[in-house]
C-alpha cells in the first residue's frame, strides 16, 4: 500500500499492518453450523457432544488443522475432532449441505440452507476493517469508493 499498488484493503483488525488508516465494517461473532437435518444441532450440544462431532475448519494458509476455536478449547484442556481443512468459508457451506460435519462459521455467512445454535463455549470473534494509505486519504475519488462500501455493509 505503501507504494501505491493497492489503494484499499480488507483485513481483521488484530492483523491490519501498523501505520494505515483503518475504518471498522463490522464485528463478527461465530456460531456452530450443519446441514439443515443434522441430527445433533437440534439444540446447543454439550461441550462433550461438541468436541465429539466433526469438524470442518478454514485454514486459508493451505490446509493446517488449526483456528481459533482450537485455542478457546485448549483453554479449558479439550480440544475437538477435526475431519476437513478448506482454504476458505465459501468452501464450507457446500460441505455442511452434504456431509454430517460442523463448522464454525462467522454469523452473516450461515445462510437459510443450514440450521446453526450457539457454541457451547466462547470463541472470540473479529472486526473486518477496511484500510487505506494515509496519501490517499483526503483524496476525493478514494474517499467515495470507501464511504459507499462502509454504507454497503
Amino acid at each position: 500500500m505503501g507504494q501505491g499498488d493497492i489503494d484499499l484493503a480488507f483485513h481483521t483488525t488484530d492483523g491490519a499492518p501498523p501505520g494505515l488508516r483503518r475504518r471498522t465494517l463490522f464485528t463478527e461473532c461465530y456460531v456452530l453450523a450443519g446441514g439443515a437435518g443434522h441430527p445433533h444441532l437440534r439444540r446447543r450440544p454439550t461441550m462433550a457432544r461438541f468436541c465429539a462431532l466433526e469438524h470442518v475448519i478454514v485454514s486459508p494458509d493451505g490446509g493446517g488443522f488449526h483456528a481459533v476455536t482450537a485455542d478457546a478449547l485448549a483453554g479449558v484442556g479439550l480440544a475437538r475432532r477435526v475431519a476437513l481443512s478448506v482454504p476458505h468459508f465459501l468452501f464450507v457451506r457446500a460441505v455442511l449441505g452434504t456431509t454430517d460435519l460442523v463448522a464454525m462459521l462467522p454469523d452473516r455467512l450461515r445462510g437459510s440452507t443450514l440450521r446453526t445454535v450457539a457454541p457451547p463455549l466462547e470463541v472470540p470473534g473479529y472486526e473486518m476493517s477496511m484500510l487505506w494509505h494515509e496519501r490517499v486519504h483526503r483524496d476525493p475519488a478514494h474517499r467515495w469508493p470507501r464511504e459507499a462500501i462502509a454504507a454497503a455493509v
